[in-house]
Order: C-alpha cells, then structure tokens, then sequence
C-alpha cells in the first residue's frame, strides 16, 4: 500500500476499573497508528430489514498493528473513540479491521 493512502488514527482499549466496589467501564488511550480508511458496501453489511449499513468501515494495513478486536479508533484525538473493531483478519500480508460506528 502507498504510505499517502494511510490516515493517522488513535486507539483506544476498553478497560473496567473498580472504583470503591463499583465497577466502572472506561477508553484508555493506547497510541497512534496508521491505516487506511475505506467504506466498502457488500451484501454481508445489509442489516435483516435489507437496508444498507452504512456505519461498517474496513482499514487495511500490511504493517504489523497494535489494533486488536475490541479496541476503540478515532480519527482525532478524543476521550472516547468513533468506532469499534469488531474483527481483524489477515490475508497474506494484508491486516483487514472491519469498524462500526460505536452509538
């Protein structure tokens, strides 16, 4: 991949914290990488009612990647991340993260 293709983003981890008996969920910063952001629509995207989700991101890399599933990313620097890895295959020498749009 061209390195002008690839887009710095942040990353986060999901951590619970015990704060006095109560458990509290939290996004920890965990550093920067780069990928490269694309939104590609297949039919495996369509929700059961048929319509498009347009909330699915993929970035690929062939970098080796701190990004794991279940981590959080963002396109700037924030308290909490835009979206969640929800898998990360690799194909060769290609990393796929397939992203949703966290509510």
């Amino acid at each position: 991949m061209i390195l002008r293709d690839f887009i710095k983003v942040y990353v986060y981890e999901y951590t619970i914290k015990n704060d006095y008996g109560e458990m509290t969920k939290e996004w920890k910063y965990k550093g920067t990488d780069y990928l490269n952001m694309q939104q590609d629509i297949n039919e495996l995207d369509r929700k059961s009612t048929g319509e498009v989700d347009y909330e699915i991101y993929k970035g690929r890399t062939d970098k080796n990647t701190i990004i794991e599933k279940g981590n959080g990313i963002s396109l700037e620097r924030e308290d909490k991340p835009k979206y969640k890895v929800l898998t990360k295959s690799k194909i060769g020498n290609c990393t796929t993260l397939r992203m949703e749009k966290i509510q």
